[in-house]
Protein backbone atom coordinates (compact mmCIF):
# COMPACT_ATOMS: atom_id res chain seq x y z
CA UNK A 1 0.00 0.00 0.00
CA UNK A 2 3.05 2.43 0.01
CA UNK A 3 2.25 3.49 -3.70
CA UNK A 4 -1.32 4.97 -3.32
CA UNK A 5 -0.27 7.28 -1.22
CA UNK A 6 2.88 8.44 -2.89
CA UNK A 7 3.12 12.28 -3.36
CA UNK A 8 -0.95 12.87 -2.25
CA UNK A 9 -2.25 15.58 0.60
CA UNK A 10 -4.64 14.50 3.43
CA UNK A 11 -6.61 17.35 4.00
CA UNK A 12 -9.83 15.75 5.12
CA UNK A 13 -10.40 11.82 6.15
CA UNK A 14 -13.11 11.74 3.92
CA UNK A 15 -10.34 10.87 1.02
CA UNK A 16 -9.48 8.11 2.42
CA UNK A 17 -11.43 4.58 2.00
CA UNK A 18 -11.10 2.25 4.78
CA UNK A 19 -8.54 0.16 3.03
CA UNK A 20 -6.34 3.14 3.28
CA UNK A 21 -6.70 3.55 6.76
CA UNK A 22 -5.76 0.30 7.25
CA UNK A 23 -2.92 0.26 5.30
CA UNK A 24 -2.07 3.53 7.45
CA UNK A 25 -2.79 1.56 10.70
CA UNK A 26 -0.40 -0.81 9.75
CA UNK A 27 2.28 1.48 8.60
CA UNK A 28 1.86 2.44 12.40
CA UNK A 29 2.03 -0.78 14.05
CA UNK A 30 5.55 -1.45 12.14
CA UNK A 31 6.70 1.80 13.32
CA UNK A 32 5.31 1.94 17.26
CA UNK A 33 7.31 -1.50 17.28
CA UNK A 34 11.01 0.79 17.25
CA UNK A 35 9.44 3.83 19.10
CA UNK A 36 11.29 2.83 21.89
CA UNK A 37 14.33 1.73 20.25
CA UNK A 38 14.10 6.19 19.67
CA UNK A 39 14.43 5.52 16.32
CA UNK A 40 12.27 4.49 12.88
CA UNK A 41 15.51 5.08 10.78
CA UNK A 42 14.15 6.57 7.30
CA UNK A 43 16.83 5.46 4.32
CA UNK A 44 16.96 9.30 3.16
CA UNK A 45 16.44 12.31 4.56
CA UNK A 46 13.05 14.80 2.77
CA UNK A 47 12.28 18.12 4.25
CA UNK A 48 9.12 18.52 6.05
CA UNK A 49 7.64 21.84 6.58
CA UNK A 50 5.32 22.80 9.27
CA UNK A 51 3.67 25.95 9.34
CA UNK A 52 1.20 26.56 12.61
CA UNK A 53 -1.18 29.44 12.43
CA UNK A 54 -2.82 28.26 15.01
CA UNK A 55 -1.68 27.55 18.57
CA UNK A 56 -0.45 23.96 19.10
CA UNK A 57 0.90 21.42 21.48
CA UNK A 58 0.60 18.41 21.13
CA UNK A 59 -0.20 18.48 17.07
CA UNK A 60 2.74 20.30 16.49
CA UNK A 61 5.22 18.32 18.62
CA UNK A 62 4.20 14.82 17.62
CA UNK A 63 4.96 16.12 13.50
CA UNK A 64 7.81 17.70 14.37
CA UNK A 65 9.20 14.13 17.17
CA UNK A 66 7.42 11.69 13.80
CA UNK A 67 10.14 13.40 11.70
CA UNK A 68 12.69 13.53 13.95
CA UNK A 69 12.51 9.81 14.74
CA UNK A 70 12.05 9.45 10.83
CA UNK A 71 15.66 11.18 10.24
CA UNK A 72 14.00 13.88 8.30
CA UNK A 73 14.80 17.70 8.67
CA UNK A 74 11.78 19.36 9.73
CA UNK A 75 11.21 23.30 9.83
CA UNK A 76 8.26 24.82 11.90
CA UNK A 77 6.99 27.95 11.44
CA UNK A 78 4.43 29.67 14.58
CA UNK A 79 2.38 32.54 14.65
CA UNK A 80 4.40 35.29 15.67
CA UNK A 81 5.52 38.94 16.02
CA UNK A 82 8.70 37.62 14.03
CA UNK A 83 6.87 36.22 11.26
CA UNK A 84 5.77 38.72 8.19
CA UNK A 85 2.42 38.08 8.50
CA UNK A 86 2.74 40.78 11.24
CA UNK A 87 3.55 42.95 8.24
CA UNK A 88 0.80 42.46 6.40
CA UNK A 89 1.43 39.38 4.39
CA UNK A 90 -1.82 36.97 3.81
CA UNK A 91 -1.62 33.46 5.15
CA UNK A 92 -1.92 32.85 1.39
CA UNK A 93 1.19 34.18 0.83
CA UNK A 94 3.22 32.94 3.22
CA UNK A 95 2.28 29.41 2.03
CA UNK A 96 3.21 30.03 -1.21
CA UNK A 97 6.67 31.42 -0.41
CA UNK A 98 7.50 28.24 2.27
CA UNK A 99 6.16 25.77 -1.13
CA UNK A 100 8.20 27.95 -3.43
CA UNK A 101 11.46 27.15 -0.93
CA UNK A 102 10.49 23.00 -2.45
CA UNK A 103 10.12 21.11 0.74
CA UNK A 104 9.22 17.47 -0.03
CA UNK A 105 5.45 17.72 2.11
CA UNK A 106 3.60 20.66 4.34
CA UNK A 107 2.36 20.29 7.56
CA UNK A 108 -0.14 23.53 7.95
CA UNK A 109 -2.88 24.53 10.53
CA UNK A 110 -5.07 27.32 10.46
CA UNK A 111 -8.52 28.68 11.25
CA UNK A 112 -11.52 29.45 9.27
CA UNK A 113 -9.63 30.58 6.43
CA UNK A 114 -11.58 30.38 3.06
CA UNK A 115 -8.47 31.47 1.06
CA UNK A 116 -6.48 28.43 2.60
CA UNK A 117 -9.27 26.03 2.11
CA UNK A 118 -8.82 26.99 -1.87
CA UNK A 119 -5.05 27.27 -1.89
CA UNK A 120 -3.89 24.20 -0.22
CA UNK A 121 -5.15 21.23 -3.34
CA UNK A 122 -3.07 23.21 -5.39
CA UNK A 123 0.05 24.41 -4.29
CA UNK A 124 2.13 21.90 -6.10
CA UNK A 125 3.68 19.68 -3.43
CA UNK A 126 1.57 17.12 -0.46
CA UNK A 127 -0.25 19.19 2.30
CA UNK A 128 -1.30 17.36 5.43
CA UNK A 129 -3.74 19.41 7.63
CA UNK A 130 -2.84 19.53 11.17
CA UNK A 131 -6.37 21.28 11.96
CA UNK A 132 -8.30 23.68 10.05
CA UNK A 133 -10.83 25.60 11.81
CA UNK A 134 -13.74 23.80 12.81
CA UNK A 135 -14.27 21.49 9.61
CA UNK A 136 -11.34 18.73 9.68
CA UNK A 137 -8.49 17.67 11.73
CA UNK A 138 -7.63 14.18 9.88
CA UNK A 139 -4.28 12.77 11.84
CA UNK A 140 -6.06 13.63 15.21
CA UNK A 141 -9.11 11.48 13.96
CA UNK A 142 -6.92 8.79 12.60
CA UNK A 143 -4.80 8.74 15.99
CA UNK A 144 -8.11 8.67 17.92
CA UNK A 145 -9.52 5.39 15.18
CA UNK A 146 -5.96 3.62 15.88
CA UNK A 147 -5.74 4.04 19.90
CA UNK A 148 -9.29 2.31 20.01
CA UNK A 149 -8.40 -0.36 17.23
CA UNK A 150 -4.94 -0.92 19.33
CA UNK A 151 -7.19 -2.03 22.69
CA UNK A 152 -9.96 -3.85 20.59
CA UNK A 153 -8.48 -5.02 17.67
CA UNK A 154 -11.35 -3.53 15.85
CA UNK A 155 -13.69 -1.21 15.83
CA UNK A 156 -16.83 -3.11 14.24
CA UNK A 157 -20.28 -3.02 16.32
CA UNK A 158 -18.54 -0.39 18.99
CA UNK A 159 -20.32 2.20 20.60
CA UNK A 160 -18.07 5.52 20.72
CA UNK A 161 -19.50 8.49 22.69
CA UNK A 162 -18.28 12.23 21.95
CA UNK A 163 -19.35 14.93 24.34
CA UNK A 164 -19.07 18.61 24.90
CA UNK A 165 -18.80 21.38 22.31
CA UNK A 166 -19.18 19.09 19.22
CA UNK A 167 -20.41 21.94 16.85
CA UNK A 168 -17.23 23.69 17.05
CA UNK A 169 -15.04 20.43 17.07
CA UNK A 170 -12.72 19.61 13.83
CA UNK A 171 -12.20 16.51 15.67
CA UNK A 172 -15.89 15.09 15.78
CA UNK A 173 -16.24 15.86 12.60
CA UNK A 174 -12.86 13.70 11.38
CA UNK A 175 -13.94 11.04 13.79
CA UNK A 176 -17.43 10.70 12.58
CA UNK A 177 -15.83 10.18 9.39
CA UNK A 178 -13.35 7.53 10.58
CA UNK A 179 -15.21 5.62 13.42
CA UNK A 180 -18.13 4.82 11.32
CA UNK A 181 -16.16 4.02 8.34
CA UNK A 182 -14.50 1.56 10.49
CA UNK A 183 -17.65 -0.03 12.11
CA UNK A 184 -18.55 1.60 15.25
CA UNK A 185 -21.37 3.56 16.40
CA UNK A 186 -21.26 7.24 17.08
CA UNK A 187 -23.11 9.17 19.80
CA UNK A 188 -22.92 12.88 20.76
CA UNK A 189 -23.98 14.85 23.86
CA UNK A 190 -23.60 18.21 24.90
CA UNK A 191 -25.55 21.55 25.04
CA UNK A 192 -28.35 21.99 22.22
CA UNK A 193 -26.49 25.37 21.35
CA UNK A 194 -22.79 22.95 20.89
CA UNK A 195 -24.63 20.34 18.66
CA UNK A 196 -23.85 20.56 14.79
CA UNK A 197 -27.49 20.16 12.91
CA UNK A 198 -28.86 16.88 12.46
CA UNK A 199 -27.61 16.92 8.51
CA UNK A 200 -24.23 17.26 9.88
CA UNK A 201 -23.74 14.42 11.68
CA UNK A 202 -25.61 11.35 9.38
CA UNK A 203 -25.99 8.35 11.83
CA UNK A 204 -24.63 10.00 14.85
CA UNK A 205 -26.88 9.21 18.14
CA UNK A 206 -27.98 12.34 20.34
CA UNK A 207 -28.62 12.24 23.55
CA UNK A 208 -29.93 14.85 25.62
CA UNK A 209 -28.33 13.41 29.29
CA UNK A 210 -24.52 12.61 29.92
CA UNK A 211 -25.93 10.06 32.27
CA UNK A 212 -27.85 8.18 29.82
CA UNK A 213 -25.44 8.79 27.51
CA UNK A 214 -22.26 6.88 29.58
CA UNK A 215 -23.87 3.62 30.40
CA UNK A 216 -24.46 3.00 26.51
CA UNK A 217 -20.22 3.23 25.63
CA UNK A 218 -17.36 1.28 24.80
CA UNK A 219 -15.50 4.53 24.57
CA UNK A 220 -16.44 8.12 25.39
CA UNK A 221 -14.51 11.22 24.60
CA UNK A 222 -14.50 14.53 25.90
CA UNK A 223 -13.90 17.93 24.12
CA UNK A 224 -13.21 20.79 25.41
CA UNK A 225 -15.43 24.03 24.80
CA UNK A 226 -13.98 26.06 22.31
CA UNK A 227 -14.31 29.30 23.70
CA UNK A 228 -12.02 30.97 20.92
CA UNK A 229 -14.70 29.98 18.13
CA UNK A 230 -17.50 31.63 20.47
CA UNK A 231 -18.86 34.77 20.59
CA UNK A 232 -18.77 35.02 24.18
CA UNK A 233 -14.93 34.43 24.38
CA UNK A 234 -15.04 33.35 28.20
CA UNK A 235 -17.04 31.53 31.42
CA UNK A 236 -17.75 33.16 34.20
CA UNK A 237 -17.49 30.73 37.79
CA UNK A 238 -21.16 30.21 37.73
CA UNK A 239 -21.78 29.40 34.25
CA UNK A 240 -18.81 26.97 34.19
CA UNK A 241 -19.88 25.24 37.51
CA UNK A 242 -23.81 24.41 35.65
CA UNK A 243 -21.46 22.92 32.44
CA UNK A 244 -19.75 20.74 34.65
CA UNK A 245 -23.03 19.74 36.67
CA UNK A 246 -24.81 18.80 33.21
CA UNK A 247 -21.89 17.82 30.91
CA UNK A 248 -18.70 16.86 33.04
CA UNK A 249 -17.24 13.80 33.58
CA UNK A 250 -16.79 13.26 37.19
CA UNK A 251 -16.05 10.81 40.01
CA UNK A 252 -19.94 10.20 40.20
CA UNK A 253 -20.02 9.88 36.29
CA UNK A 254 -17.35 7.23 36.78
CA UNK A 255 -19.21 4.89 38.06
CA UNK A 256 -21.67 5.04 34.75
CA UNK A 257 -19.39 3.57 32.69
CA UNK A 258 -18.58 -0.11 32.14
CA UNK A 259 -15.57 -0.97 33.69
CA UNK A 260 -13.68 -2.06 30.28
CA UNK A 261 -15.27 1.33 29.19
CA UNK A 262 -12.33 3.62 27.93
CA UNK A 263 -11.90 7.29 28.04
CA UNK A 264 -10.33 9.54 25.49
CA UNK A 265 -9.49 13.62 24.87
CA UNK A 266 -8.00 15.14 22.04
CA UNK A 267 -6.81 18.07 24.61
CA UNK A 268 -6.18 20.31 25.58
CA UNK A 269 -8.36 19.66 28.76
CA UNK A 270 -10.29 22.11 30.79
CA UNK A 271 -9.98 20.66 34.27
CA UNK A 272 -13.31 21.15 35.90
CA UNK A 273 -15.08 21.90 32.56
CA UNK A 274 -14.98 18.76 30.29
CA UNK A 275 -12.89 16.41 32.87
CA UNK A 276 -12.39 16.57 36.66
CA UNK A 277 -9.04 15.85 37.59
CA UNK A 278 -9.58 12.58 38.62
CA UNK A 279 -10.77 11.06 35.29
CA UNK A 280 -7.10 11.09 33.76
CA UNK A 281 -6.20 8.85 37.41
CA UNK A 282 -8.85 6.47 36.33
CA UNK A 283 -7.28 3.28 34.72
CA UNK A 284 -9.19 3.28 32.05
CA UNK A 285 -8.29 6.74 30.46
CA UNK A 286 -6.18 6.55 27.43
CA UNK A 287 -5.44 9.96 27.22
CA UNK A 288 -1.52 9.91 26.91
CA UNK A 289 -1.63 7.11 25.11
CA UNK A 290 -3.36 9.22 22.58
CA UNK A 291 -0.29 11.41 22.40
CA UNK A 292 2.33 8.25 21.79
CA UNK A 293 -0.32 7.20 18.91
CA UNK A 294 -0.32 10.80 17.47
CA UNK A 295 3.50 10.47 16.59
CA UNK A 296 3.25 6.56 15.12
CA UNK A 297 0.16 7.83 13.33
CA UNK A 298 1.89 10.89 11.60
CA UNK A 299 5.17 9.32 11.06
CA UNK A 300 3.49 6.14 9.33
CA UNK A 301 1.06 9.12 7.14
CA UNK A 302 4.82 11.30 6.75
CA UNK A 303 6.38 7.55 5.24
CA UNK A 304 3.76 6.51 2.79
CA UNK A 305 3.37 10.15 1.56
CA UNK A 306 7.13 10.50 0.82
CA UNK A 307 7.86 6.72 0.22
CA UNK A 308 10.23 6.33 2.42
CA UNK A 309 11.46 3.12 3.06
CA UNK A 310 11.39 2.14 7.18
CA UNK A 311 12.64 -0.22 9.37
CA UNK A 312 12.48 -0.83 12.93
Amino acid sequence: MLMPFLGRSLLDTRILSKTEVEAIFSRADHLARGLHDGVFRALRAPVVCCLFFEPSTRTRMSFQMASYRLGLDVLTMELSAGSSLSKGETLGDTVLNFAAMKPDVLVVRYGQSEELDQLLPHVGIPVINAGSGTMAHPTQGLLDAYTLRREWGSLEGKQVLIFGDVRHSRVARSNFDLLSKLGATVGVCGPETMMPLPEQMPGVRVFESLDEALPWADACMGLRIQLERHATKDLDVSAANEYHARYGLNPQRLDLLRPDALILHPGPINHGLEFSPEVIRDGRSRVLAQVGNGVVIRAALLSLILGLEVGT
